[in-house]
């Protein structure tokens, strides 16, 4: 939208989106009453990598396929799952880069339910 209600392209609109996504990062979360999310155990970078990897192969769509999520995706699993691991500050950058690759391809074709999946599991350990 151009500020008129009027759409002005999907390059608007995206440039829209973007800033307000970044306005809502800049307010911070609301206090929320009610339960934690699932509490994650630390771990090494391998372990949870190695269980990102396996539920995004299981949910890619064919055998022969190489993941390429989109750059949104890669941002999102880096700051709503990756930067959020207990244990991810002490990860090298690259292995962080590589789970944020599996994360983003399972949020790509699993959406929350792929996120929520993992942490049962890595909870489950």
């Amino acid at each position: 939208m151009n500020g008129t209600g009027e759409g002005s392209g999907a390059a608007a609109d995206a440039s829209e989106v973007r800033d307000f996504v970044a306005a809502l990062v800049r307010a911070g979360a609301p206090d929320a009453a009610g339960p934690a999310g699932p509490a994650v155990p630390e771990g090494t970078a391998e372990e949870v990598i190695a269980v990102a990897r396996r539920l995004a192969l299981r949910a890619a769509p064919e055998r022969r396929w190489r993941p390429r999520p989109a750059p949104v995706l890669l941002r999102v699993a880096r700051a709503l799952v990756v930067d959020e691991h207990p244990s991810a500050a002490e990860w090298p950058v690259a292995e962080r880069q590589r789970l944020a690759l599996w994360v983003a391809v399972l949020i790509e074709h699993r959406g929350e339910d792929g996120v929520q999946e993992l942490l049962r599991e890595l909870d489950e350990g």
